[in-house]
């Protein structure tokens, strides 16, 4: 194992290398970001409280942190992109999380799968029995846990 953390990551603050994966900090994503800064008022807010809002939408049932993690790919990915609101059509999983996501008004339909199995097994990340750590992956990778984050047709969802 290379750099793993014994504390959880603020992602609002701590840009970090592991492995050669730069994981950025929110604030240094939304820093660099196309986003108007109704959006990135939104995406702290959203950060914040938990709750969906005029410029952040998704699907019921999913954790706020995996919506946190497709704003901050998103924001990697796009930050050229003018960026007004987002909706996240998905499934969350224990270990995954599977959707699309809708930017406006780009008209940008992204199709991703962030899986932290997946992640622990691309960077060998193990528990001291030598098992995949999953959750451990998630918890350091954070949003570089995507193994898909794709553009798809022009087509709203």
């Amino acid at each position: 194992m290379s750099f793993f953390s014994t504390r959880p990551i603020n992602m609002l603050d701590e840009t970090r290398t592991i492995n050669g994966i730069a994981i950025y900090a929110l604030a240094d994503l939304l820093k660099e970001s196309a986003a108007t800064q109704e959006f990135k008022d939104a995406v702290t807010t959203f950060f914040n409280d938990k709750k969906q809002n005029d410029f952040i939408k998704h699907s019921s049932g999913i954790p706020a942190v995996k919506i946190i993690r497709v704003i901050m790919k998103l924001l990697q990915e796009y930050p050229e992109t003018k960026i007004e609101s987002i909706r996240v059509d998905a499934q969350s999983g224990c270990s995954n999380f599977d959707g699309m996501l809708a930017v406006e008004p780009e008209n940008l339909t992204i199709h991703f799968s962030w899986d932290c199995t997946w992640r622990a097994k691309q960077s060998n990340v193990v528990n001291q029995w030598g098992m995949v750590d999953q959750a451990k992956a998630a918890w350091d990778f954070g949003y570089q846990c995507f193994s898909t984050f794709e553009p798809v047709a022009s087509e709203k969802i």
